[in-house]
């Protein structure tokens, strides 16, 4: 297995068995190639970009007959069955977790970056709940090596009740690979895809971006947000679009993906969900030259 992942461009761990590199089939602006290994030895490939499997391969110098009979070589491979959501005790554990974390005026390098970055006040922060990862200490298994050894500013990914059933950090040190990292899936369990974003206006719009930030951009010009963590990932899982379809039902939404082609094809895809369950939702265009939401924002 490592010898195929040697092939990709910035590849990294995304959870147990499954990777995250930039696809050798497109001008990837960031890792949009999603591999996992299963326990058959087969090597699965989506591009969330919509890039053709056999392009993929051939992008990376194989032919598929090379992606069969694969050797994890120390790799754990993910297990056929689809994961449960987090259980109440890992739920529990986790709020535990960014409970214990530095917020406020103990958290000054999260604050100034967050406040600069993205616009959001020190008042909405502690609203929203983000908090700081200083660096190296003792944490939950489930919060991987990647995430440990660097600042972050650690944003919850809350479900429409306000309960955390995710995080993601983002490194602030500037030496980290992967910019944002998620926590890993315990064992049987997948931590939620999604965070909820509220806002003060609970009327105004309802903005769904990739990522976490977006959102956070997005509540500082006084929007609602809800990140995702990427529309490929959502193909295979109806429950948790079925969750964001109930969650926005009967609001104003928009679908602001990032603007290159794999955030064109996150936008139709949410876009096609949302409409599949009967939720009326609009596409919210970037103007040509900005990346994404948070760009946008910050230049303007």
């Amino acid at each position: 297995m490592s010898a195929i992942l040697d092939r990709l461009e910035e590849w990294r761990d995304y959870q147990s068995g499954e990777w995250v590199a930039r696809c050798p089939a497109h001008d990837d602006g960031k890792p949009s190639l999603w591999i996992n290994l299963k326990t058959s030895g087969m090597v699965g490939l989506a591009c969330r970009a919509g890039c053709a499997f056999e392009d993929i391969v051939a992008g990376m110098g194989l032919l598929p007959r090379h992606l069969f009979n694969v050797d994890a070589e120390g790799l754990v491979a993910v297990a056929e069955a689809r994961p449960e959501p987090v259980s109440p005790f890992l739920t529990a554990g986790l709020r535990v977790w960014l409970d214990s974390l530095p917020a406020g005026e103990d958290a000054g390098p999260a604050v100034a970056y967050a406040q600069k970055r993205f616009g959001i006040s020190p008042a909405e922060q502690g609203r929203l709940g983000l908090r700081w990862w200083p660096g190296p200490q003792p944490c939950p298994e489930w919060v991987p090596a990647s995430f440990v050894r660097y600042p972050r500013l650690v944003v919850p990914m809350h479900d429409w009740a306000g309960v955390a059933r995710g995080a993601q950090g983002r490194d602030l040190s500037g030496r980290c690979p992967g910019r944002w990292i998620s926590l890993a899936n315990p064992e049987g369990f997948e931590w939620q895809r999604y965070g909820v974003f509220p806002g003060t206006d609970p009327a105004a719009p309802w903005v769904i971006t990739e990522g976490m930030s977006d959102p956070l951009a997005i509540v500082a010009d006084g929007y609602n947000a809800v990140g995702v963590r990427g529309a490929a990932l959502l193909n295979n899982d109806p429950s948790t679009l079925d969750a964001l379809a109930a969650g926005l039902a009967g609001r104003d939404v928009r679908v602001c993906g990032d603007n290159d082609r794999s955030g064109r094809e996150f936008t139709r895809t949410i876009l096609a969900a949302l409409h599949e369950r009967e939720v009326r939702a609009r596409r919210l265009t970037l103007p040509a030259g900005f990346k994404d939401y948070a760009v946008w924002r910050e230049t303007r």
